[in-house]
């Protein structure tokens, strides 16, 4: 485990100064949120105080499978908290040994630049550590991975957030020989339903690897429920199934199912 000068640069670039705009963010995103009864998360540009548990089942190509256990904790901040800093530890095993064991711990910063009536722009920075037990459950350098987005309120309460995602290694080819540039297109979409117990969110997405030079294209699907108060925020279950599409898709598919409280 190691932390670069490069590490420390990217961490740095993560403390933004409040702008004039932070006060419009915070009162349109605070109205939005008092329209409904309970901030469900599908809402990128709406940050508040989350926390939660999930795990994920990836089914590899060639027979293999790996699994991963996050807990998170994100928190915002700043005047009208137009940003939020989360941390993810994940303990996971790999295709490789079945063994779990930690993996990269993740910080990442949200800033939501600007919001009006129609529409909000954020980006996020995410740093991932070099932290794996093995060389099998980690990238083997520090990774940076920052994405950029413009969500569109549409009519009727539906969201579309395409969202520019770049990923890249801050130390070469690391110690696993893996130089990592990749790009990925997303195409976020909520749709408002009837049910405000209930919420679903779509997440197709283009992915391409700069260094390989391969692609693939995926989907994946959430379907969650409100669940009540607990521990003094707003509690909800959700599950996650993904499908990939490609040549060199990485995956045939994966779930994902967790727990989460926001607002607390």
């Amino acid at each position: 485990m190691h932390y670069s000068m490069a590490t420390l640069a990217a961490i740095i670039v993560l403390a933004a100064p409040v702008s004039a705009q932070d006060v419009n963010v915070g009162t349109l995103a605070q109205r939005r949120v008092d329209n409904q009864e309970v901030n469900n998360g599908t809402n990128p540009t709406l940050l508040t105080t989350s926390a939660g548990i999930q795990y994920t089942y990836n089914d590899i190509r060639g027979g293999f499978s790996s699994g991963m256990w996050e807990a998170f904790v994100g928190v915002p901040f700043g005047s009208r908290k137009q940003f939020q800093f989360q941390v993810t530890v994940p303990y996971a095993d790999s295709a490789l040994n079945d063994d779990f064991g930690l993996g990269d711990v993740s910080l990442k910063f949200v800033h939501v630049v600007d919001v009006n009536a129609s529409r909000g722009i954020a980006y996020t920075a995410e740093v991932f550590l070099d932290t794996a037990d093995r060389p099998d459950l980690g990238n083997g350098q520090e990774v940076l991975e920052f994405s950029a987005f413009y969500a569109k309120f549409l009519p009727g309460g539906n969201i579309f957030a395409p969202a520019w995602v770049q990923t890249v290694g801050l130390d070469g080819k690391g110690s696993n020989g893996q130089d990592i540039n990749r790009t990925t297109i997303d195409f976020y979409y909520v749709p408002k339903l009837a049910n405000p117990k209930f919420f679903m969110a779509f997440d197709p997405a283009l992915s391409y690897d700069w260094k390989t030079d391969k692609a693939f294209a995926s989907l994946q699907t959430t379907f969650g429920m409100l669940t009540g108060k607990f521990a003094g925020g707003d509690s909800q279950i959700f599950i996650k199934p993904g499908i990939y599409a490609g040549g060199d898709r990485p995956l045939d598919f994966s779930v994902q199912v967790g727990f989460k409280i926001l607002g607390f």
